[in-house]
């Protein structure tokens, strides 16, 4: 075997190898917090929760951080029987309520935006309508009977 392919086969095995060491260096280490996303790190060595101060990417040691997101986009949850929706509210996440959050539901309940939005429902349609809860706005209320929806109002009718 020439010289050239000998060269050659050590260079692509290279680059190859760095490849591949930088696909693994970013799946593991790299995360990306979208606009409409409150990011978060929790430190497993001190068990310290800090909010991120900026959206985009976000690169941390995997073994010492865990980067956490939470949807910050108003979702409109409902409750519906046979095929009816019998009351509906649109709701968002509050940032200002997330160590309250953390501490009832655990840091990785919001990762799953289907969680996320079920436990806001729990608390969005008790009695208190989600006014106990820091981690929780109700923006707008579709009462039964109406059509359209009403802005929630804090004064008691």
């Amino acid at each position: 075997m020439s010289t050239f392919w000998k060269v050659a086969i050590g260079l692509g095995a290279a680059f190859v190898s760095c490849l591949i060491a930088f696909l693994i260096w970013y799946n593991v280490w790299v995360h990306f917090v979208d606009n409409y996303e409150l990011g978060f790190t929790y430190n497993r060595f001190s068990g310290k929760i800090e909010v991120l101060n900026h959206t985009g990417w976000v690169v941390r040691t995997p073994w010492e951080y865990c980067v956490h997101k939470i949807d910050l986009r108003p979702y409109q949850l409902s409750i519906s029987a046979n095929s009816r929706v019998l009351n509906a509210k649109l709701v968002r996440f509050n940032p200002e309520g997330l160590a309250t959050f953390i501490e009832w539901h655990g840091r990785d309940a919001g990762d799953s935006l289907y969680n996320l939005q079920e436990i806001l429902k729990c608390y969005a349609f008790d009695k208190a309508d989600g006014k106990d809860c820091p981690f929780l706005t109700v923006l707008q209320e579709l009462a039964p009977g109406q059509g359209a929806m009403k802005p929630q109002t804090d004064e008691k009718n």
